[in-house]
C-alpha cells in the first residue's frame, strides 16, 4: 500500500468514528478507533480518542486505569503536539477527579496549561478545581481569562455565574448562569417548540410554560417564581416529570401541571431558572420561600410522641449518588449516631430514602424509620410538616421543607453550592434555614458538634 493510500484509509477510518461519536455511539467509535491503533500503535490522536472512549464507560479503577495508561503515552510521545498533550493532561484532571483525587487533578490542569496556555478547558476545569478549594476568587480569575479568549464560551461564562452567584454579584450571576443550556451535556434537555422563549413580551391573558430542569430540588426552590410571572397577568403552566405532578399541586401560582410531550396551548416558555434573571432578584427582593400548601386531599401522616417537650427531628445523611458533587456533600450514617447519643431527650426519625437507605442499620436510637411511608414527594412534605426539624446535607428534602416553611439545619461543604452564599449561616432564599459549614474540606466533625450543642438548647 502506497503512503496516499494508507492517509486515504485512516482518514476513511477516522471520518467514521467522528460519525459514531457525533450519534453518541461510543461503543461503535472505540471498534473503529481500536481498528485504526493497530495501524498507528503510536499515533498520538488514536492513542487520545481509545483513551476518550474508555474514559467515557469507566465504572470500575480497572477502566479509568487502563484510560489513563494511554493518556499518558499520549503525554510521553514525541510526536504529540503540545495541544494534544494538553488534552491528555486534562483527560487526566478529570479521571482524578472522579476518583476524588481533587489535588491530583488541579496538577494535571496546570501541567496541561503549561503546555498550551490556550487551552480552554484545562483552564475551566483549574477554575473549577479553585473553587473545591475554596479559592472563589482565583476561579473567578481564571474564568475571566477563558472569556478573555473567548467570549463565547459556555463553560466558562456558566461557571463564572455560580461563581459570581455565590459571591452575591447577583446581577452577573444571573445574566451567566443563562449560558448553562449552551454547555454541552447540559443534564436537562431542552425544549424544543416552534412557540418563542419569554423575554419580556407583555404577558397579560399569556399562558406561558416554565420548564422543569436539573434537580428535584432546583423545582421546589424556584417555582415560587409561579406567583411572580402570575403577578404579570399571566397563565402559569409548570411541565415536569410525573414524579412532581402531585407535589406542584400544592404551590402557588401555577394554573396547571403537564407532561413532556403533552403541553397546553400556550404563547411563551421559559426554563425555571431564569426566572430570577427575568425578575431582576436580588439578595434584597428573593421572593418569599414559604410558597407550598399542604393539600387537604394529601394522606395524613402523624408521628406520635409521648411527651410534647420531646423534638421531633428528621435526618438526612446523603443526597443522589448521581449528583456530580455527591462526594462532597453526603456523609455516612454513622455520622449522626453522636447527635443521637447527645440528645437523648428528642425523638429521631429518619427521612432517608435511595441507595444509602440501608446505611440506617449502623445507627443506633432512632425512634423510627420512615423510608417506607416515603412514597413520594407529596409524602415527604407532609411528614416534613409534623416534624419541629430537619436536620440534613445539601439534599432536595432541604429545599422541600424550605418551601413548606419548616425549621431545616443543614450541613454545608466547605464549598457549597452556589445558592447557600458564603461565610454566613443563615439564607436568603429560606427564612427557617440554619447552616452549619464545613470551616475546612473534609471537616464534617465541626459542623457535627455545633448542631449537637445547639440541639441540647433547642
Amino acid at each position: 500500500m502506497t503512503t496516499n493510500e494508507a492517509r486515504k484509509k485512516n482518514r476513511k477510518k477516522l471520518g467514521e468514528a467522528e460519525k459514531f461519536s457525533r450519534a453518541e455511539d461510543r461503543s461503535g467509535a472505540e471498534k473503529i478507533w481500536r481498528a485504526h491503533l493497530k495501524d498507528a500503535p503510536e499515533d498520538a490522536d488514536v492513542l487520545f480518542n481509545v483513551g476518550v472512549c474508555i474514559q467515557r464507560r469507566a465504572t470500575e479503577s480497572a477502566e479509568r486505569h487502563e484510560a489513563a495508561t494511554f493518556f499518558n503515552r499520549v503525554v510521553s510521545s514525541p510526536e504529540a503536539t503540545m495541544e494534544r498533550k494538553a488534552d491528555a493532561l486534562n483527560n487526566l484532571g478529570l479521571l482524578m477527579e472522579s476518583i476524588g483525587e481533587s489535588e491530583k487533578a488541579m496538577v494535571a490542569y496546570g501541567f496541561a496549561l503549561k503546555m498550551h496556555p490556550m487551552h480552554k478547558a484545562a483552564r475551566v476545569n483549574l477554575g473549577d478545581s479553585h473553587r473545591h478549594f475554596g479559592n472563589f476568587h482565583q476561579a473567578d480569575e481564571e474564568f475571566r481569562v477563558v472569556l478573555s479568549q473567548d467570549d463565547a464560551s459556555p463553560e466558562a461564562h456558566f461557571c463564572a455565574g455560580m461563581i459570581a452567584l455565590l459571591l452575591g454579584d447577583y446581577k452577573r450571576g444571573w445574566e451567566e448562569y443563562r449560558w448553562r443550556v449552551k454547555v454541552p451535556n447540559y443534564q436537562t434537555k431542552p425544549f424544543i417548540t416552534d412557540k418563542p422563549k419569554w423575554e419580556w413580551q407583555p404577558l397579560d391573558a399569556k399562558t406561558i410554560i416554565l420548564t422543569e430542569e436539573q434537580g428535584f430540588g432546583d423545582s421546589f426552590q424556584f417555582l415560587r417564581y409561579a406567583r411572580w410571572f402570575k403577578a404579570q397577568g399571566a397563565r402559569v403552566v409548570f411541565r415536569a416529570q410525573p414524579a412532581l405532578h402531585r407535589i406542584a399541586e400544592g404551590f402557588d401560582g401555577i394554573d396547571e401541571i403537564c407532561h413532556l410531550g403533552h403541553e397546553p396551548a400556550f404563547d411563551y416558555h421559559l426554563p425555571l431558572m431564569d426566572a430570577p434573571h427575568f425578575a431582576e432578584t436580588t439578595l434584597a427582593n428573593i421572593p418569599t420561600a414559604h410558597c407550598l400548601r399542604v393539600m387537604p386531599r394529601w394522606e395524613r401522616y402523624s408521628l406520635q410522641t409521648s411527651n410534647l417537650l420531646r423534638k421531633r427531628i428528621g435526618i438526612v445523611w446523603a443526597g443522589s449518588p448521581a449528583h456530580g458533587k455527591d462526594k462532597a456533600r453526603s456523609i455516612p450514617a454513622e455520622a449522626f449516631q453522636q447527635i443521637i447519643d447527645a440528645n437523648p431527650l428528642h425523638d429521631f426519625y429518619s427521612l432517608q430514602a435511595g441507595p444509602k437507605q440501608p446505611e440506617i442499620q449502623k445507627l443506633r436510637g432512632l425512634k423510627d424509620d420512615l423510608s417506607a411511608s416515603i412514597k413520594d414527594w407529596t409524602t415527604t412534605a407532609q411528614i416534613l410538616s409534623c416534624l419541629d426539624l430537619l436536620i440534613s446535607v445539601d439534599t432536595a428534602c432541604v429545599h422541600l421543607a424550605g418551601a413548606l416553611g419548616r425549621p431545616v439545619w443543614m450541613l454545608t461543604p466547605y464549598s457549597p453550592d452556589w445558592r447557600w452564599l458564603l461565610a454566613r449561616t443563615d439564607s436568603p432564599w429560606y427564612p427557617r434555614l440554619r447552616l452549619f459549614r464545613q470551616p475546612a474540606a473534609d471537616d464534617w466533625q465541626t459542623p457535627l458538634t455545633q448542631i449537637s450543642d445547639a440541639l441540647q438548647a433547642l
